[in-house]
């Protein structure tokens, strides 16, 4: 079969939000469809092959249009059957043509009684800015920006729904598509399973005949017990969409769930599940900037309390107040610690190193015990050199060579340490138990990370 024949099944299916505003209304792509067509993502059997995946902007509700120039017809090849293959991952009852998708959504944007709603409680409401655009234009740039003239702020609300929300298991069915197509390893999340709950995110538009709704994106979080009587939450899922990406709706809806989890006493911590880079960068940066407000971590930082190697007893108590994941909390107290160490003190600097190569070795110990004592040094001083160079770069701290600078290897016995090195350092030469795992669990996979 020649590549005539073959089309990228990413670059032909197209999606769209009909009726959102204005530039979100416009197409994008998924970033994966293996789930759908399998782990190459390509269609076979078509030339210029197009799949239209639309949604009603508020109420998700889809229409299907598969299109090509020419089908082979020739090949003794299987040929894909497009549009039965996305149907299976489509609530069939629910998809209209595009000509009732079109009337449909026009109805939810004007609003009124008949428009949709969001399901659930609302939990939060927060505006946004536009930035405005100048016009193109051969006039002075420094007036470009009054050209444009002034932009209304944009309305967000954030709701919690569960399996018991009227509506709301309908619409997620309508929903879960999209997880396959923007969450690498995602799969469907079974409605049985009753300890779920979720979070979505609409922008709330003023309309003459009342108000209407655009999904920006949802999370998806699932309560496990947790002894004594408690229970730990597990976010699965996070996804804002394309066109409302890059605009800090992820910071407001994280920050949202971890408010409400911090103020739920039945709750003691919020793990995270398989977490992409991207979402860790801005679960970092949210963390981080909460931590820093924190009037009892401030003091808790003026008592010295960050000064390495960190008391381990004061560290416990403080994450279970603060309910965070061992690993994640561990790492925002080396980047606190970063932020207010005397990089100038030797033997300060020597315990930060030491401490944090602590816990990378025992995040990483299935691979690190398996090499040679030089080896492994190596690898722990070019994985810390590439964690504090992350941590510089979220707290703005500038490093010094002192800090990054590699102790001088040596198969002899290791110098004397100060004293203040000696109890951060005992913890790189012992294999420690201690688990960083989020969930609190064994790591399964092994890898320097």
């Amino acid at each position: 079969m020649t590549s005539k024949w073959t089309s990228n099944a990413n670059e032909a299916t197209s999606l769209r939000l009909i009726g959102a505003p204005p530039p979100c209304d416009g197409v994008f792509h998924p970033e994966f469809t293996y789930p759908i067509f399998g782990d190459a993502e390509t269609i076979y059997g078509y030339s210029d092959l197009h799949i239209r995946l639309s949604f009603a902007s508020g109420r998700l509700t889809p229409a299907l249009d598969v299109s090509y120039k020419a089908k082979n017809t020739t090949t003794a090849a299987k040929i894909d059957d497009v549009r039965a293959t996305m149907l299976e991952y489509l609530p069939k009852d629910e998809v209209v043509t595009p000509d009732a998708l079109e009337a449909l959504a026009a109805q939810d944007t004007r609003g009124g009684s008949d428009a949709f709603r969001p399901h659930g409680e609302r939990v939060a409401t927060y505006t946004r800015t536009p930035k405005p655009k100048a016009r193109s234009s051969l006039g002075s740039l420094f007036s470009a920006r009054s050209r444009a003239g002034p932009t209304a702020p944009r309305e967000f609300h954030i709701y919690h729904a569960t399996w018991d929300t009227p509506g709301f298991r309908e619409w997620h069915a309508r929903a879960q598509i999209l997880t396959l197509f923007f969450i690498e390893g995602a799969s469907y999340i079974q409605g049985d399973e009753p300890n779920w709950e979720f979070y979505t995110v609409f922008e709330r538009v003023q309309t003459e005949e009342g108000e209407a709704f655009h999904l920006v994106g949802f999370t998806s979080l699932y309560r496990f017990w947790c002894w004594p009587g408690r229970t730990r939450l597990r976010l699965s899922q996070f996804l804002i969409l394309p066109p409302f990406q890059k605009q800090r709706h992820g910071a407001e809806l994280y920050n949202t769930v971890f408010d409400r989890m911090l103020a739920d006493p039945d709750v003691c911590e919020l793990t995270i599940e398989d977490p992409s880079e991207a979402f860790d960068g801005l679960r970092d940066a949210c963390d981080l900037a909460r931590l820093t407000k924190e009037e009892g971590l401030q003091q808790a930082i003026a008592d010295g309390r960050l000064r390495p190697p960190i008391e381990r007893a004061w560290s416990d108590r403080a994450r279970a107040e603060h309910k965070m994941a061992p690993r994640q909390w561990s790492r925002m107290l080396e980047i606190l610690a970063l932020k207010h160490l005397d990089q100038g003190s030797m033997d300060l600097v020597r315990a930060y190193r030491l401490q944090l190569k602590a816990r990378l070795f025992r995040v990483n110990r299935e691979v690190l015990s398996q090499l040679s004592r030089v080896q492994r040094l190596e690898k722990l001083q070019e994985t810390f050199e590439s964690v504090v160079d992350e941590y510089a770069e979220l707290s703005g701290v500038e490093l010094t060579d002192a800090l990054l600078d590699a102790p001088e290897l040596t198969l002899d016995a290791p110098p004397e340490l100060p004293p203040m090195a000696k109890r951060a350092a005992a913890a790189v030469i012992e294999h420690a138990d201690d688990d960083d795992d989020d969930d609190g669990e064994p790591h399964k996979r092994a890898r320097v990370q």
